[in-house]
């Protein structure tokens, strides 16, 4: 098997040797030996086995949980290629998944799937002073990747309790995030936006809140029908422009594209998948 060129958590390798499927998704992930992707794989089989261990949740829960959550977005997949249509928009009344099973998805997909991997290296290298705002917080994985020692404030409509045991130094807040008199110097809205039907409002309300050079990371997602995406961005150019128009320069982007070979699709040739990883910093 390809080294992990990092440490692997007995959770993670039980998980690997059960599937032979996880397995080769890992080795074609793990190729990438780089400094960066060692720092996070490592990170995230900690904190995959720790949140695990938090909420009681077996390895074989857990592989069962991924296998059906992948089976559902191959499905998906399939139907965007025929319909080119979002699952929301085939069936608005989409049953959604539970929220343990969707965190499960999200931290085991950054060890088997580069994309996710590549936006922590790109939150990583995103330098911040001061306290930040993160909005859609989700398991609380992105928190350790974040350059904010002295946390911030960490907004979601449900934030598992294991984030708030790892992340002792931050504010958390299971509400929506609304617009106050407090001004932060960046502001982090992370693979959100496309679950959002409006996702210029949520632009504007960071506008709101940063004060004059204050830093917006954010992503944006094309062609990935995933079961809760709302907003598919099909033009940088018109995000940026409307990004722009609310007071913000861009600063750097990213192109990120998807990769799902193990299921007979190259996402550059069919889908064209793939995500964006946007600074923008405020004039002014």
């Amino acid at each position: 098997m390809t080294a992990f060129y990092g440490h692997k958590t007995a959770f993670f390798q039980g998980l690997l040797k059960a599937s032979r499927k996880l397995e080769l998704e890992y080795e074609l992930a793990a190729t990438d030996a780089s400094e960066d992707a060692v720092r996070v794989r490592s990170a995230v089989a900690d904190f995959l086995e720790g949140y695990a261990v938090f909420n009681h949740i077996s390895q074989e829960a857990a592989l069962a949980s991924y296998i059906e959550t992948n089976r559902r977005y191959v499905s998906d997949i399939q139907a965007f290629t025929t319909t080119g249509k979002y699952p929301l928009e085939i069936n608005p009344q989409l049953e959604g998944l539970g929220r343990t099973d969707y965190d499960l998805s999200l931290i085991i997909s950054i060890l088997v799937a580069p994309h996710r991997r590549i936006i922590m290296e790109e939150i990583m290298k995103t330098s911040i002073s001061g306290k930040p705002l993160v909005i859609g917080v989700g398991s609380g994985i992105e928190l350790g990747f974040i350059q904010a020692p002295e946390g911030g404030d960490a907004y979601d409509l449900y934030i598992n309790a294991f984030a708030r045991q790892v992340f002792p130094q931050w504010n958390f807040h299971e509400e929506l995030y609304r617009p106050s008199d407090r001004r932060y110097e960046a502001i982090y809205a992370i693979e959100l936006l496309e679950h959002l039907d409006d996702p210029y409002a949520l632009a504007a309300d960071c506008a709101k809140s940063l004060g004059p050079g204050g830093r917006f990371v954010t992503t944006t997602a094309s062609n990935v029908p995933q079961f809760d995406h709302h907003y598919n961005f099909v033009s940088d150019e018109d995000f940026e422009k409307r990004i722009i128009e609310l007071g913000f320069e861009l600063e750097s982007k990213r192109v990120i594209p998807h990769e799902y070979r193990l299921m007979g699709i190259r996402a550059r040739d069919a889908l064209q998948a793939r995500n964006v990883f946007y600074v923008f910093h405020k004039k002014g």
